[in-house]
This record gives structure tokens, C-alpha cells and sequence, in this order.
């Protein structure tokens, strides 16, 4: 059986009152958390940070190829 995870968009008075209670796990989001999500990550160079071993294979860690679908 799949747990399920009920979202609900609630108040304070509601959100005091649930944090009192064992069984409820509370979770927030803010606007921000989403736009830094969002947000395009900086490149990074892919030689600082793969292995020596695995520089000739360089070019799969590009973003434009990390960005393909594999063929298939």
C-alpha cells in the first residue's frame, strides 16, 4: 500500500493546533525556497569536480549533453 501525502494551505490558529499533535508531520514552503529552486544553477566545471580517471569522458558531464534524453 502507497503512503499518500495530503497538502493543505492552512492558518496560524490551525497550524498551532495541529503542531501540538504527535501524529502530524508539518512541512512550509515559502516563495522564496521555490524561486531559488527554480532558479538556473551556475555552471560549474565539470574537470574541478570528475575524478582524474574520468577526464577523457569529460564532454558527458556538459550540461547541454546532462540536459539529453539517452537514446534508446
Amino acid at each position: 500500500m502507497l503512503n499518500t501525502l495530503d497538502i493543505y494551505i492552512i492558518g496560524a490558529t490551525l497550524l498551532a493546533q495541529l503542531a501540538k499533535k504527535p501524529k502530524h508531520t508539518i512541512f512550509a514552503v515559502i516563495i522564496a525556497d521555490i524561486k531559488k529552486a527554480l532558479a538556473p544553477k551556475k555552471h560549474t566545471n565539470p574537470a574541478i569536480k570528475v575524478p582524474v580517471c574520468h577526464h577523457n569522458n569529460l564532454e558527458v558531464f556538459l550540461r547541454k549533453e546532462a540536459n539529453k534524453l539517452a537514446e534508446h
